[in-house]
């Protein structure tokens, strides 16, 4: 990815006001940015090429499609020396609907997952399918009891001019 399309001014405001509003039309970002409809058009374009801007989609709360039950799961994973079970299982965790993602991490633990869930009884099922995706998995859950707020994507702006 191109560092100067995001340390640009104009398109470090133009991916702030598509993370705020993603449904904008092309006409009303250039009338707030002050540029031309073609500009706007065109930076969109490169930024989308060069993998700035990921897609684009709807954020749908858990709970309006009856799975509020919310989780972070640490995995532990031990291949047993099977150089593509690692491949493998994070394929098969990606095809888990449930899975809305998986984050390699630091320490202890390989990977952090956010499950989602109706009950915490389904979570429990959901945990047990997990397991058997690998040779040796080990989890350690941690339910969400209120999600306070829930950023998407960070902010193309350094936090002192925010």
């Amino acid at each position: 990815m191109s560092k100067s399309l995001i340390t640009d001014d104009l398109n470090r405001r133009l991916v702030a006001a598509l993370q705020k509003e993603g449904r904008i039309s092309h006409a009303e970002l250039a009338e707030r940015l002050g540029v031309s409809r073609p500009t706007v058009i065109d930076r969109i374009k490169r930024l989308e090429a060069e993998g700035v801007l990921a897609g684009y989609s709807a954020n749908v709360t858990p709970e309006a499609v009856n799975k509020p039950c919310v989780a972070f799961v640490a995995v532990r994973f031990h291949s047993g020396g099977d150089e593509g079970a690692e491949d493998r299982f994070l394929h098969a965790l990606e095809a888990e609907p449930d899975v809305l993602a998986a984050y390699s991490t630091a320490g202890a633990d390989w990977l952090l997952l956010k499950v989602v869930a109706e009950t915490p009884l389904d979570l429990h099922g959901r945990l047990r399918r997990i397991k058997t995706l690998g040779p040796q998995v080990t989890t350690r859950t941690t339910m969400v009891l209120k999600t306070y707020f829930e950023k998407i994507g960070p902010s193309p702006f350094p936090s002192e001019i925010l």
